[in-house]
């Protein structure tokens, strides 16, 4: 744990997170985890859990659904932004299998996600014709999205430049990874040491709430790390209570940070501090390379 800590200090310090662990063979404790959260329909408000089953496509549950125009777009809170107004949860069931989440609506009423009124119920209060999916239903799936906005006002190609995923002038629409409702992950890690340093770097008032950045696992990091964490972890695997997560790689952040919901607060700083610090990258995603259940308080390590 020492040699841990003076590593990662001295990569915030110095800028080199990236490549500190280059030529170091180890296992390092990064810290626990804090919480777990599932979204079992896309863009809508999810749930915290205390334990989760961890598949090869990501939390067991997690963007098992999604609202869709008839044979076209997954609508998202990149766009429709009043879907963060309902929830969904399976409830506490680390592996709620083919079962299907119960929807909550703003107004408090709640259905099955399967429940033949579903869509009706939904399109009435978006008011427009809308159908809730199960994933796999359609082979090829794309978000929505409005490029004039998805980075808050700051121009996409200015955002894109030298990213390996490009979106084309006035595009309308993004590719879901296949058979899914992920926009390009099965898997979303957080550290806490990241939305510290990032409250730090936006000043006074700045609200960081978890929420913002949907994560599936937060990990509590220890108090003296600061800095973007997840930079040391990039090219090296997790290893998370009975779990092992690998091809970790940086979470491109977009206007879904910024965006009201609940008790969180419209907050354009949150993105423009994220891409003017870091790239637009803050968090990270990841592959399952070694299914098993996840436990909040397991620890987290990095295997280099």
């Amino acid at each position: 744990m020492l040699l841990l800590r003076g590593a990662l200090r001295y990569a915030v310090k110095y800028g080199a997170c990236r490549s500190v662990y280059v030529g170091v063979m180890g296992e390092f404790l990064v810290g626990k985890v804090e919480a777990l959260f599932r979204y079992p329909v896309k863009s809508m408000q999810g749930e915290r859990l205390s334990s989760a089953q961890v598949g090869a496509m990501g939390l067991v549950g997690d963007r098992a659904f999604a609202v869709r125009e008839p044979q076209g777009r997954v609508l998202t809170a990149k766009r429709t932004k009043e879907l963060l107004g309902w929830s969904a949860a399976f409830g506490e069931c680390a592996d709620p299998g083919g079962r299907s989440p119960l929807i909550t609506a703003p107004d408090g009423e709640t259905f099955e996600a399967t429940d033949d009124t579903a869509s009706a119920r939904l399109s009435e209060r978006l008011g427009r014709d809308v159908i809730v999916e199960r994933a796999g239903s359609s082979a090829e799936a794309f978000g929505e999205l409005d490029a004039d906005t998805i980075f808050a006002g700051i121009p996409a190609a200015e955002v894109l430049e030298g990213k390996p995923r490009q979106l084309p002038a006035g595009a309308d629409r993004y590719g879901l990874a296949t058979g899914t409702f992920f926009d390009s992950a099965h898997l979303h890690v957080l550290g806490t040491g990241t939305l510290d340093h990032l409250g730090s770097l936006i000043g006074e008032g700045a609200d960081i709430d978890v929420r913002r950045f949907r994560p599936n696992m937060l990990i509590r990091t220890d108090d003296g790390v600061t800095g973007f964490v997840e930079d040391a972890w990039m090219g090296h695997r997790l290893r998370i209570g009975a779990v092992e997560v690998s091809e970790i790689w940086p979470t491109l952040r977009c206007v879904m940070t910024t965006v009201a919901q609940a008790s969180v607060a419209r907050d354009l700083r949150v993105l423009k501090t994220i891409v003017r610090e870091h790239d637009t990258d803050l968090g990270a995603f990841a592959s399952t390379s070694v299914p098993g259940e996840v436990h909040v308080g397991d620890p987290v390590v990095l295997v280099t």
